[in-house]
């Protein structure tokens, strides 16, 4: 025995499909058909549309027939099933005397994959965006790209393929043998605005690409190149080379694995049910972008004309002083609209007392020096000793001495976890609540012990 509510679904779902099909051929040959086919395919839709409204399109018609005093019986399963049949009809009798569509199977594939392609951007823009981290400025918090030097034999797994693509995919790691393939000169090359976190070794002829960790930690004698090395700055190192020796044929100059920087999603969606909080990791936009009439401002760092039926229109982003334009940044949020942010190493303060009560702010805070990784050592300011030096040899920013403080007005102020290495707001200053961008939510590659949520 079938229920009379099940039966009428039935119907009802059955009815839907023939007119979902019925619609779609008069879209797309409604040229291409007989005046009389069109019009019986039309009549049938109609027939079919009236059959499969949704519940509260035939709760006002039921209302609106009460109040008109106007007797109507609901359609029974039986005459739904009927009217799809019917339907079912037409459209077999309207398909055979239409033209074969040319690659139809084709169209059907590209069409598919702009549906796609526009729910992904559109999920990608309004909720979740992937991001990379290039550098090691939110170390250990998340890494950037990296590298860990090996003076062993390398696995079998690490050399052949397929194994070492795989094991690439899975946890982001790939060895390297940074070997000279003939006598010659070994220079190197850094551009941190098109290559953040990397260096470029050209030995004998022949570019390798490496962490920039690697000469930080002077495993290749090249130390007189990183006095002003700072990651995130994209003015320590642009576009330079420098010849620093010569190298012998064979000879090794570094072997490692190299870890690609930590993916996370940002969540898009969040800030706009609540402003931000301290202690978020967050991505902010370096610059804010404008539409532009007469005239292009002066201080943009980027501005693209737009041909408007001769109406002088510009589309320029204005970056923040001392950051490049459309560019995206990740830092720790530390200070929030009208503060005074202020830094008694290893402590950050705000308004003058020492910021406790959030996880990942007091985990930096209590962080001691490290022995024989990098020099984690809470919040310090950029002149403290060991810190990159301004043309001049004297400290630059905001934030060089204890005594010195950043009032944030109407805005938010970003920092990095690693601060002896990150060029973040003690540089340049507070960023606009329209750049902020939203939070991390995860990491979701490579597989790691960062893989999952952050804090």
């Amino acid at each position: 025995m079938r229920f009379p509510f099940f039966a009428l679904h039935a119907a009802r779902k059955n009815a839907k499909t023939v007119l979902q099909e019925i619609d779609l051929i008069l879209a797309y040959s409604n040229d291409l058909m007989l005046p009389a086919a069109r019009q019986s395919l039309e009549e049938q839709a109609k027939i079919l549309r009236s059959c499969t409204r949704p519940w509260y399109a035939r709760l006002l018609n039921a209302c609106r027939n009460r109040i008109l005093r106007r007797s109507s019986a609901p359609m029974s399963a039986e005459q739904i099933q009927n009217a799809a049949q019917i339907g079912r009809t037409a459209l077999d009798a309207v398909l055979p005397d239409l033209p074969p569509r040319p690659n139809s199977f084709l169209f059907e594939i590209v069409e598919t994959l702009v549906v796609a392609f526009g729910v992904a951007f559109a999920f990608r823009a309004y909720f979740f965006q992937p991001f990379k981290i290039p550098t090691g400025s939110m170390q250990p918090t998340l890494y950037g790209v990296h590298s860990q030097a090996f003076s062993g034999t390398p696995t079998f797994f690490d050399t052949h393929e397929p194994f070492a693509t795989l094991q690439w995919l899975v946890n982001g790691r790939r060895y390297l043998d940074v070997v000279a393939p003939n006598n010659g000169s070994l220079a190197v090359h850094t551009d941190a605005q098109r290559a953040p976190g990397f260096a470029f070794l050209s030995v004998a002829g022949k570019s390798y690409k490496i962490p920039t960790d690697v000469l930080e930690r002077g495993e290749i004698d090249l130390q007189q190149l990183l006095a002003n090395h700072m990651a995130d700055n994209p003015n320590a190192a642009v576009n330079t080379r420098r010849s620093v020796g010569d190298v012998r044929k064979g000879q090794r100059l570094w072997a490692g694995y190299v870890y690609a920087g930590d993916q996370v999603f940002v969540n898009r969606f969040l800030w706009n049910l609540r402003p931000p909080r301290r202690d978020e990791i967050t991505v902010f936009a370096t610059s804010s972008v404008s539409m532009n009439l007469g005239t292009a401002p002066a201080n943009a760092g980027f501005v693209q004309k737009i041909p408007f039926f001769g109406i002088p229109l510009y589309l320029a982003a204005k970056p923040i002083q001392g950051l490049p334009p459309s560019q995206h940044y990740i830092k720790r949020l530390v200070g929030l609209p009208n503060e005074t942010i202020s830094i008694r190493p290893p402590f950050l303060c705000v308004n003058g007392k020492p910021v406790e009560g959030f996880p990942g702010i007091d985990r930096l805070t209590q962080l001691q020096p490290s022995e024989t990784g990098p020099s984690y050592r809470g919040y310090c300011n950029t002149g403290d000793p060991g810190l990159p030096k301004g043309q001049n040899g004297q400290p630059f920013g905001i934030l060089c001495t204890a005594e010195d403080a950043i009032r944030t007005a109407d805005s938010y102020l970003p920092m990095g976890d690693n601060t002896r290495n990150s060029f973040d707001g003690r540089y340049w200053g507070p960023v606009p609540r329209l750049q902020m961008l939203g939070p991390a939510a995860c990491v979701y590659w490579p597989i790691s012990v960062r893989w999952g949520s952050i804090w």
